[in-house]
């Protein structure tokens, strides 16, 4: 979901999955993560098991694993002030969803938003 965008990017889809699962609203997969990851219409880059994303490996997996574990422990903090929900506003505009949600951080190419 944030392949091609900068670190705190990739920090901020992370803790979008993790407050998604903090919340555990069927909706989004319930409580565990690859449960919010991998419900169906929820993340592009598992919906539709692109062959770029089956193989994760080499020095830019390494330091991503590094940043997740990071995030799911705590040490990493949350610059999205928890966000759950965001869309690439120069790709898809602005969603009818994004008119029941509150606006908020813009990090790289992504809009957060919360409830």
């Amino acid at each position: 979901e944030a392949r091609g965008e900068p670190y705190e990017g990739q920090v901020a889809v992370a803790h979008v999955i993790k407050n998604r699962a903090q919340t555990n609203r069927g909706y989004w997969g319930g409580s565990s993560i690859a449960g919010v990851c991998l419900h169906p219409h929820q993340f592009e880059c598992w919906n539709n098991r692109k062959p770029w994303n089956t193989h994760p490996q080499g020095e830019g997996w390494e330091g991503l694993d590094g940043m997740v574990r990071g995030v799911l422990e705590g040490r990493i903090g949350d610059p999205t002030n928890g966000a759950r929900y965001y869309n690439n506003p120069d790709k898809e505009g602005y969603p009818g969803w994004t008119n029941n949600v509150r606006r908020g951080v813009k990090i790289a190419n992504h809009q957060f938003y919360n409830d």
